[in-house]
């Protein structure tokens, strides 16, 4: 008997350590799947016009966090929640701007994050959101 509350333990405190040890891994921009129109929540920034330049954020793929959706922000509107592997494409004015992310259910953690973009019409600038080895929530350039 005393094995077996040992053997849980152990097992236990191994699953645990598992999943606090993993992070999610970059996707490449070409293979990361369009986000489901019905989780886009701002149609009007998925629109090319003038004096806008693309901007690409896509969720890391992995098993933690999985379940977990992010909501992508731009200058502080909501514009789209992904999943592992999805990107969203949508369009801001040349010049600097804000995007975040945050989680969108509360038990999946990562409060909102935000970071600088400057925004040209000639090149797409690219950025990740995924979790850290410490289960930090991020949201950053990426060249993958």
């Amino acid at each position: 008997m005393t094995m077996t509350i040992i053997a849980r333990s152990l097992l236990a405190t191994a699953l645990l350590a598992s999943l606090y040890g993993c992070a999610t891994t970059p996707v490449p921009t070409s293979s990361a799947e369009n986000v489901p129109v019905r989780r886009v929540l701002d149609r009007s920034l998925l629109i090319a016009k003038d004096g806008y330049g693309q901007v690409i954020v896509k969720r890391d793929g992995g098993l933690q966090y999985g379940a977990c959706n992010s909501r992508v922000y731009a200058n502080g509107i909501p514009v789209a929640d992904i999943s592992t592997g999805e990107k969203v494409t949508f369009y801001l004015p040349e010049g600097e701007n804000i995007i975040g992310a945050e989680a969108t259910q509360p038990l999946c953690g990562g409060g909102l994050v935000e970071t600088k973009v400057t925004v040209v019409r000639s090149r797409p600038v690219i950025f990740r959101v995924g979790y850290g080895t410490n289960g930090d929530f991020f949201i950053q350039p990426t060249a993958f």
